[in-house]
């Protein structure tokens, strides 16, 4: 006769505190998605123990940086909330915990779509404002910064008088108008082809326009634009302080340019200062020049980075930041404008960040920014090899898989210090080719993850003890005889003169060397790998309904087909292929990756070879039962399964984490040193 549970049974006895006790609980939540045609909601996931204590996911970024990429709109909630932020995905919780990986929330959010905006004419139009005009006005509000706004006669006839053009018959009834209207005419002008559009990242940065002190048609659309941002900014935080709320809930209100505007003009405000000059013939006038305000932060970011990534010429990026470190507030150097606008703390959330901060490294060695010039593209499945390292954007498919190899580190969205590779020169920019993979999660499956991932199964009145069971590994060897022999690059085959050089694609591929034969693993689709959080206790009990298989890392060389996805199969290998093959959608592989790091690298290539994105967990933090509900919330069909030690990075970073002013006087020049033998197996 089998046992059986009730809801009824005694405390001690109840399945919530035996089986589900510090389990991992997976939810989907939505906020509505304001200003938008479709009016389609943003979605995003939770974490969770039993017991209702939500969990925050660690991260594998190792600096500052990443704090930084994210724009929280309510500053009064306690810890990390993604859906609160204003870029979108948010950034907070993007890095999973290993390298190379995503968080639960991050996945989730990755089906959100951008909403078309709706445009609106506005009926208000803009008086003509010179550009002497915009920064007297701006230097005031500077001035006046601290004091709260109010809206006093003398702030509307500035708004409506200098800025706003208005018929003669309204320009009486200006004192009697409201917050509200101002906030809604300033909004409905921001709202418009006319400006920059920073929710770009391509357009977020901004340095160009006012780093080398001259200023053009271009600069004063900006300063122009920054202007009317701060306006409507101070209006909104009056309004918001009268209401009783956060100023954070009035941007998620507004149209998505303009928000992003507003989030620039706040940056704008606390990191950029203006001074007046006066200079002597032939030039005799007054002028006016930005001088960034956390220019030194800055630059110890940057210097951090440097270090964390192994940056090999960081001898250079010393003496420049040296160069730079003078007495002068203002930016010295010439710097492009993704360099000018980190170092001048204005750096709007989201990944343009990551490419700022690399683009600083970059431009402290003059003679390969022009080689390695297609960065400024941003485009995430692109990399690029300098001197004895290649580096990978954290979206591209060669940063995911790579980042599991022994001293890849995830610094600021690269992953790096990466195998090194013949194919291609030792600086040299490189697009990478994929295929999206299939998604097998959909906006439907959301509405189902908690009951998909439930610890106890489907709910019932009363639970079986056979129903559950202990899920435990088919092998516990280490498999040490899977090595990465080399990264191998071929260009995509195109029409002769149809592309240029610079813009061609590269099929990418990862050697591996097993059992004394060659494996090239093809990296042809871009998958995800999502970073299972920790649970507690260490073991769970798992539902049987959740089926899984287990395989040793070595035999997913001859793998031909999981999930209903397939590939090909090597017909000299003499293990049995039909014991590799699974042909249910929703049982889960685990992969057994334990012993040297290249096994993790095997697992994570095979997936993308074979389109399948997974699971990735670490024993000694997440049990396996929790393990497979993550995968069967996530709808993926692959678990990677690995030891702690292979993600720990026990050798030290050379240098500090953060540079004093005594190693900034120390700039040592020299000639580069060749790639050594530590490169990839021939």
């Amino acid at each position: 006769m089998k046992e059986r549970i009730s809801q009824s049974t005694p405390y001690q006895l109840r399945p919530e505190i035996h089986i589900c006790s510090g389990a991992l609980l997976f939810r989907a939540g939505s906020l509505p998605a304001h200003h938008a045609v479709d009016n389609r909601g943003h979605f995003h996931g939770i974490l969770e123990l039993s017991g209702g204590t939500r969990i925050l996911e660690a991260t594998s970024s190792t600096t500052t940086i990443a704090g930084g990429m994210s724009f929280p709109l309510d500053e009064s909630l306690e810890g990390p909330a993604p859906w609160m932020t204003l870029e979108q995905p948010s950034m907070t919780l993007a890095f999973g915990r290993y390298p190379g990986t995503v968080t639960f929330g991050r996945y989730i959010a990755k089906l959100n779509r951008p909403s078309a905006p709706i445009q609106r004419s506005p009926k208000i139009r803009l008086r003509k404002v010179g550009l002497s005009q915009i920064f007297d006005r701006l230097m005031h509000l500077q001035d006046v910064r601290a004091v709260p706004f109010a809206s006093t006669a003398p702030e509307k006839r500035y708004l409506w008088g200098q800025l706003l053009l208005e018929s003669e018959s309204e320009i009486d009834n200006v004192n009697n108008g409201t917050l509200e209207r101002d906030i809604d005419v300033l909004s409905s002008l921001l709202n418009s082809d006319v400006w920059i559009d920073l929710s770009d990242k391509r357009q977020q940065s901004v340095g160009g326009y006012y780093a080398l002190g001259t200023y053009d048609t271009s600069a004063e659309l900006f300063f122009h634009q920054i202007l009317l941002s701060i306006e409507l900014d101070r209006r909104i935080g009056t309004c918001s302080s009268r209401e009783g709320y956060s100023s954070g809930y009035m941007l998620i209100a507004l149209p998505r340019r303009v928000a992003w505007s507003v989030a620039m003009s706040r940056l704008f405000n606390q990191n950029l200062a203006f001074e007046e000059f006066q200079l002597t013939a032939p030039h005799v006038g007054h002028y006016h020049r930005l001088v960034p305000r956390t220019k030194f932060a800055q630059m110890e970011k940057v210097l951090d980075v440097g270090y964390a990534l192994k940056w090999p010429t960081m001898e250079q990026v010393e003496a420049r930041m040296m160069v730079e470190s003078g007495w002068c507030r203002e930016l010295t150097c010439r710097w492009d404008s993704a360099s000018s606008t980190f170092l001048s703390g204005v750096t709007l959330p989201g990944p343009a960040a990551s490419w700022q901060v690399l683009s600083c490294l970059i431009d402290s060695s003059p003679a390969h920014r022009r080689v390695l010039g297609g960065l400024h593209e941003m485009r995430t499945q692109s990399g690029f090899q300098y001197l004895s390292n290649t580096y990978w954007h954290w979206e591209c498919i060669v940063g995911k898989v790579l980042g599991a190899m022994e001293g890849s580190k995830n610094v600021a969205g690269w992953i790096g210090p990466c195998l090194y590779t013949p194919d291609l020169a030792r600086v040299h920019y490189v697009r990478i080719y994929q295929v999206r993979a299939p998604e097998r999660m959909t906006k439907q499956d959301l509405r189902s993850i908690a009951g998909r991932s439930e610890p106890l199964g489907t709910l019932q009145d009363r639970y079986p003890v056979s129903d559950f069971h202990s899920p435990s590994l088919g092998h516990r060897t280490l498999i040490n005889s899977v090595r990465v022999e080399k990264l191998a690059f071929a260009p995509r085959p195109t029409l002769a003169g149809s592309v240029d050089p610079s813009r061609e694609e590269h099929h990418v591929a990862v050697q591996f060397a097993a059992n004394g034969r060659s494996y090239p693993v093809r990296l042809r689709h871009d998958v995800s790998f999502i970073a299972a959080a920790a649970c507690c206790p260490s073991t769970h009990l798992l539902f049987n309904d959740y089926t899984y298989q287990t395989t040793q890392v070595d035999k997913l060389l001859y793998k031909c087909e999981w999930a209903g996805m397939s590939g090909r199969v090597d017909k000299r290998s003499d293990v049995s292929v039909d014991d590799l093959t699974g042909r249910d959608k929703d049982k889960v592989l685990v992969i057994e990756a334990f012993g040297a790091a290249d096994n993790a690298v095997l697992a994570r290539a095979w997936c993308s070879y074979m389109g399948l994105s997974a699971v990735v967990a670490c024993q000694d933090h997440t049990c396996l039962a929790c393990t497979i509900r993550a995968a069967y919330a996530s709808r993926m069909a692959v678990v990677i399964y690995t030891l702690q030690q292979q993600y720990d990075d026990t050798e030290p970073a050379p240098g500090a984490p953060l540079v004093q002013s005594e190693q900034l006087k120390k700039s040592v020049t020299g000639d580069l040193d060749e790639p050594t033998s530590s490169g990839p197996v021939q």
